[in-house]
């Protein structure tokens, strides 16, 4: 299935939204909807990797006014040494552009879902069980929501400690454990997910794998750690400083709180707080992405069927696990929920995680803690347990038009019923003594095939072809019907936000998403503008949309500019020299 995946060049981009976008006939995905909240991915990460390809992998954008650089904190097919930490790219230098991404998405999947897997082993989970959890995860809401353009963050982060764990040679460990670390780091450098990860893994193995810390293996975990960050700070060492100097997001840091507990819930009632992904009413000031969190079945199915007497002597036996694991939920759940001072989080280095973001940290701890108590103390399919099960699933049910503001439609949707059909199928197996015997996985088993079916097309599956073959001239046929024009460079300006579609169209355009300051460029239009008010507008990671009125670009948002077209479209006050004119 993974070669007919990349044969047919499939990925879950949600890219057809740009030819309706940019006012082109509309497509459509084969399954599945393209999803207007996925922009970060459709209007910045594959427009990007189609840069890289027109410009043939080099590291300058040659078609862009701005003449930017393509090594960025989100990994691109670029022809430097960084490629020998980039195996999911290689393909873009012996297939075409669509196959080539499509393998991309696939490398990404599989490596979620065996190096969860392989992490969960290490834990000393059994086989089955940690491919079943692994699978849990990889579809579970937070990971789904945020996987087109973040997928190297969630699917490249065990992979270090699994290698750490497994290998025994100690100069291997080392090499590998180093390889996967650097490749992690560099494929997505976005510190929420990465310290999320890393802090997970660490109560993990703290809970369930103390006897690997010994001094030998902590001292190769710290020279592998050394020869990582080498590799990551000699990759990216020009841009670095840069963007630790910018407005956003070098200088963004979080305090704690500010998530509603409403969320913590959501990890028990997977659906609580949604219908189909998009939050509910009460809820309207958020979005699919930033509402989800890291659920399943796995909690409540823990709390109801797993089997007391055997959990409470397992727990007594294992109290530096229990207490460890508690401990890292506590830590985490504060973080999130209540209100700690920014100080607070310098000191832990949680300030570079906001809050809502530190929910995968807390999701993984507790799906990964409540499937080892599973696997450990078995389950007991009762009819008492089922019933009550039944009791809490028609509570969370209800509990929804709590959200409705009044609303009683739009609330539940199909997959509110899918914890009922994953009941359904418990109670008929435990009607069957042969079924019952492997209670557990079957258990693992619902919950991974509610989160598969629930989320497994939140990202669609759409051919790559057309990603890589769009109609240029009908594009910008099309923009100059609405108004878009170019100045005396031939560069376009285009009234309204258009992301870095056009860039990725080998058109060189004003419009574009950049992920590093363009403070040169900009000071030839404006400089007039005081230094502290430039610099806060202009040294950001932005969107750079242009605006038919006014004379003086705004900040909309923490990445959104907003350029006046008169000023883009007259000469430059300085040219490029730098001296007036």
């Amino acid at each position: 299935m993974c070669v007919l995946y990349v044969a047919f060049a499939l990925t879950p981009s949600s890219y057809s939204l740009a030819y309706e976008y940019l006012g082109l006939a509309p497509q459509h995905p084969l399954l599945g909807s393209a999803r207007m909240i996925r922009s970060d991915e459709w209007i910045v990460f594959t427009p990007y990797i189609q840069i890289a390809v027109n410009n043939d992998f080099g590291q300058i954008n040659a078609y862009s006014p701005y003449h930017e650089s393509l090594r960025t904190f989100q990994a691109l097919p670029l022809l430097d040494w960084g490629l020998l930490f980039k195996p999911y790219h290689w393909a873009f230098f012996v297939l075409p552009a669509a196959n080539a991404y499509s393998f991309f998405f696939m490398f990404m999947a599989m490596a979620f879902l065996s190096g969860w897997a392989l992490f969960l082993r290490q834990l000393r989970m059994p086989v089955l069980a940690a491919v079943l959890v692994s699978a849990t995860l990889f579809f579970a809401p937070f990971v789904q929501v945020w996987w087109t353009s973040n997928a190297g963050a969630f699917a490249l982060a065990p992979w270090a400690a699994a290698a750490w764990l497994r290998i025994g040679n100690r100069w291997l460990r080392i090499a590998a454990s180093a390889y996967a670390l650097a490749a992690w780091v560099i494929a997505v450098s976005y510190p929420p997910f990465i310290i999320s990860s890393l802090l997970a893994m660490a109560v993990l193995v703290l809970a369930f794998r103390r006897d690997a810390l010994t001094l030998p293996r902590l001292i190769d975990a710290g020279i592998a750690g050394a020869m990582a960050l080498a590799a990551f700070v000699g990759y990216f060492h020009d841009i670095i400083p840069i963007v630790r100097n910018t407005v956003y997001p070098g200088q963004r840091q979080s305090a704690g709180g500010g998530v509603g507990l409403t969320s913590l819930f959501a990890h028990v009632f997977p659906n609580l707080m949604t219908y189909r992904f998009a939050p509910l009413p009460i809820f309207k000031a958020s979005n699919e992405c930033e509402i989800a969190v890291l659920g399943s079945l796995l909690p409540l199915f823990t709390l109801v069927l797993a089997d007391g007497a055997r959990l409470r002597e397992w727990a007594h036996g294992h109290r530096g696990s229990v207490l460890t694991l508690a401990a890292g939920v506590l830590l985490i759940a504060c973080w999130i929920f209540l209100p700690v001072p920014v100080l607070v989080g310098k000191l832990t280095g949680l300030s570079m995680v906001p809050p809502a973001r530190a929910l995968l940290a807390l999701g993984l701890l507790i799906n990964i803690g409540c499937a080892m108590i599973l696997v450990r103390c078995g389950v007991r399919l009762e009819r008492r347990r089922l019933l009550l099960l039944a009791s809490l699933l028609m509570m969370g049910t209800v509990a929804k038009f709590l959200f409705g503001e009044g609303q009683f439609s739009r609330l539940h949707s199909a997959a509110d019923a899918l914890p009922y059909l994953c009941l359904a199928a418990l109670a008929i197996a435990a009607r069957r003594p042969k079924l019952s015997v492997h209670a557990a996985s079957l258990v693992l088993a619902t919950a991974a095939l509610a989160n598969l079916l629930g989320n497994g097309l939140f990202n669609p599956v759409q051919p790559a072809g057309p990603i890589f073959a769009m109609d240029r001239a009908a594009v910008l046929e099309a923009l100059q019907a609405q108004g878009a024009r170019k100045n005396a460079d031939g560069v376009l300006v285009a009234p309204g936000a258009y992301g870095g579609l056009l860039p990725g169209l080998g058109i060189p355009a004003v419009n574009h998403v950049l992920y590093l300051p363009q403070m040169g460029y900009f000071g030839r239009y404006f400089p007039g503008m005081p230094d502290n008010e430039f610099n806060f507008t202009f040294n950001r990671y932005h969107h750079v949309a242009v605006a038919t009125d006014g004379d003086a670009p705004r900040v909309l948002q923490g990445d959104q500019v907003v350029v006046p077209a008169t000023v883009l479209l007259a000469p430059p006050s300085l040219p490029a020299d730098g001296t007036l004119q």
